[in-house]
C-alpha cells in the first residue's frame, strides 16, 4: 500500500501534541532550579548556582521556542484572507513591537511620508515585515547610534515593493540563494530564535502571488525586499 503523506492540519496536530507533552518536563526543570535557587543557594558555590541558573535560562528558553513554533504553524496552515490593508499601520505595528531592541541599539529608522494599501492579509503581511526588521536589528554590529534601518516601497503596474534596508553586517555572496531556507543559520555564535523568520516572510510573500529577494554585501547592509501583485 503506498504511504499517504501527511496533511498540513495533521501535521500541525501532531506537532501540538508533541509541544504539550514536552512542556510538562520543561515546566518541571524550570520549577525544580527555581527552588533550588531560591531554597538551597547557601548550599551551592557560585559554580554551582551559576550552572542552575543556565539550565533554568535553557528550559525557558525551549518553552519560548515551543510556544513561536506552535503560533507561526498556525499561522502558515490559515489561508491568506487579502484585503485592502493600509501598509503604514502594518508598519508602525511592527516598530512598536521592536521599539525596545530599536531604543537600546540607538537604531535610526527611516520611513516615508506615504506607503500604499496593498491586497494582503494583515496578520500574515505583518508577521512577514516583523520577521524583516527583526533580521536587520539582529544582524547589525555597528556602534549605538550609527545603525540604521530604512523601511522603502515603490509600485509599478502591476506590484508593489516593500523593503527594509539596513547597514548591517551583510550576506556572503555564497549563502544568497540557501538564506530562506527553514532552520538556517549563518551566525550560530549570536543565537537568537530557531531560524525560521526569512522562511516565513519567503511562505507569506509566494502565498500572496508574490516573491522575495534579498540584495547584499558583506560589511555593506542587506537590502530584502517583498513584492506583492497590486490591486
Amino acid at each position: 500500500m503506498e504511504a499517504r503523506e501527511l496533511t498540513s492540519e495533521e501535521l500541525l496536530r501532531l506537532f501540538s501534541v508533541l509541544a504539550h507533552d514536552l512542556k510538562s518536563p520543561i515546566f518541571s526543570i524550570d520549577g525544580f532550579t527555581e527552588l533550588l535557587l531560591s531554597d538551597y543557594a547557601d548550599k551551592l558555590d557560585a559554580d554551582g548556582q551559576d550552572f542552575l541558573r543556565r539550565v533554568r535560562q535553557s528550559a525557558q528558553q525551549m518553552k519560548l521556542v515551543l510556544d513561536e513554533m506552535s503560533r507561526v504553524l498556525k499561522l502558515l496552515s490559515r489561508p491568506a484572507a487579502p484585503h485592502p490593508t493600509p501598509l503604514r499601520e502594518i508598519v508602525e505595528e511592527v516598530l512598536l513591537k521592536a521599539n525596545y531592541l530599536i531604543d537600546e541599539g540607538g537604531v535610526h529608522v527611516g520611513v516615508p511620508s506615504e506607503l500604499p494599501t496593498v491586497n494582503a492579509d494583515p496578520e500574515k503581511l505583518r508577521e512577514a515585515i516583523s520577521a524583516l526588521v527583526s533580521n536587520a536589528l539582529f544582524f547589525n554590529d555597528r556602534a549605538k547610534g550609527e545603525r540604521t534601518i530604512a523601511i522603502e516601497s515603490s509600485s509599478d503596474a502591476g506590484t508593489t515593493r516593500i523593503c527594509v534596508r539596513d547597514n548591517g553586517i551583510g550576506l556572503d555572496p555564497r549563502y544568497v540563494d540557501q538564506i530562506f531556507d527553514p532552520g538556517l543559520k549563518l551566525d550560530k555564535s549570536r543565537g537568537g530564535g530557531p531560524g525560521y523568520g526569512l522562511y516565513l516572510a519567503r511562505r507569506v510573500a509566494e502565498e500572496h502571488g508574490g516573491s522575495i529577494s534579498v540584495e547584499s554585501s558583506p560589511g555593506e547592509g542587506s537590502t530584502f525586499c517583498i513584492v506583492l501583485p497590486r490591486m
